[in-house]
């Protein structure tokens, strides 16, 4: 591992921090390190960029504001030294309605993101559960068309138990799966579809062709499925160890400490800084 990489680039959840958890001590500190070495640090989240993803500089008190914020899993990227929010390949209205109708046997509630809020099938607890978590307003459809009146940067389906998910709901999503649009898991109990062209690892890729940076400077940090391509592709790779099977296999490194005890930080302060 060099010494030198360019950008530090971090899922949030599961990876910065973890349900019923703050951001730690030792997380703030790293990123501080980093910020006064000149190092560029992104954000790279499945959540929009309207949910609070700005606010989390100022939440967690760096002190300073990400370079970069990655939304929707790669289907938007804003740079905060231009202050400029580009937006990637949502899913088309005819998409929407194929992937909704198609998953209709499984009888999960479908989840999208406008701007804003949160849309759902109907109201249930994982809808209720969703929307405190993360302080957004929820509503219903009245129609199910409402879901492909307009574009989606992706669709969202919770289960009630990772057995369901595995057994029920992810064989009949890969049958949905087309060259347009695929799905994958961000957690055990979340699927999720988005159109073939938008990943972190992509939108980083991006980020990078903008600043004439080279992705093997980059050092990117996740531990989901999501997090997959940005792995991949980035210069060097850490998965948290409370990660997903898949990211761990890919990994150039695995933290010592989960997310909710700084897995991040330490791991940084221990071989990088």
């Amino acid at each position: 591992m060099k010494k030198d990489y360019k950008i530090v680039v971090a899922d949030i959840d599961r990876t910065l921090r973890d349900r019923g958890y703050d951001f730690g001590e030792i997380n703030r500190k790293a990123m501080q390190e980093l910020h006064k070495r000149g190092v560029l640090i992104g954000l790279a989240s499945g959540r929009p960029l309207w949910q609070h993803l700005l606010d989390h500089a100022e939440e967690w008190k760096l002190g300073f504001q990400f370079d970069f914020i990655i939304g929707l899993n790669g289907g938007e990227i804003y740079d905060s030294r231009k202050n400029e929010t580009v937006k990637l390949n949502p899913l088309m209205p005819e998409t929407i309605k194929e992937i909704i109708t198609g998953m209709e046997p499984t009888q999960c509630n479908p989840f999208i993101y406008r701007e804003g809020y949160m849309l759902a099938r109907w109201d249930d607890e994982l809808l209720q559960a969703s929307a405190k978590r993360n302080q957004n307003e929820s509503r219903v459809v009245k129609n199910v068309e409402e879901f492909w009146e307009e574009p989606v940067g992706k669709i969202m389906y919770r289960t009630h138990s990772a057995e369901e998910m595995d057994e029920t709901v992810v064989p009949l999503a890969k049958t949905l799966e087309n060259d347009t649009f695929f799905c994958f898991k961000t957690r055990v109990d979340l699927l999720e579809f988005q159109d073939r062209r938008n990943n972190k690892g992509n939108a980083v890729q991006e980020f990078c062709k903008a600043n004439n940076i080279d992705m093997a400077d980059v050092m990117a940090f996740g531990d989901a499925e999501n997090d997959l391509e940005m792995m991949k592709m980035a210069g060097y790779s850490v998965c948290l160890c409370n990660g997903m099977k898949e990211n761990k296999e890919i990994a150039d490194a695995i933290t010592e400490y989960p997310a909710h005890e700084d897995g991040f930080g330490r791991w940084l302060f221990d071989h990088y800084l």
